[in-house]
Order: C-alpha cells, then structure tokens, then sequence
C-alpha cells in the first residue's frame, strides 16, 4: 500500500494499492483504496489547484513530479 501525495503542499491524495515495483505512471481505480483528490471535468488536482493527473476513462495518467510517494509495493 502507498500513499500518494501533493509535491507542492504535501496532502494527501491517494491510498493506492501498487502492485510490482517501478514508476507510478498511471492509476488504475479498482486499486484506488482512499481518494482524497478534487476532480474537474477529467483532471484530477489537488486541494490547493495543483494538477496531479488526467482521468482516461480506464486508468489516470499521473502527471510527472507534481506528486512524490511512499509505502511499499505489493511484490509479484
């Protein structure tokens, strides 16, 4: 389980439950545990306007570095 977070004021947006390791490029939302995020339209921003992704329908594409997380993976 991660905890995904805002960059630039540090709340939390996600609880999210990462299978393997690598990059967070996208999230799939049947593994989204807790949403904390604002969503307009298919952005999907932070509380403090930042913007952190895109909803594409299936997944959200993640902006790069306008999160930062931490937790540990689910390994496979």
């Amino acid at each position: 389980m991660i905890t995904v977070k805002c960059a630039r004021c540090k709340r939390k947006l996600f609880k999210y439950k990462k299978i393997g390791a690598g990059r967070l490029l996208h999230l799939w939302p049947d593994r989204i545990v807790k949403d904390y995020s604002v969503h307009k339209g298919r952005e999907i921003r932070c509380e403090c306007g930042n913007l952190i992704g895109i909803d594409e329908g299936c997944w959200i594409k993640m902006k790069p570095r306008s999160f930062t997380r931490s937790g540990s993976y689910i390994r496979t």
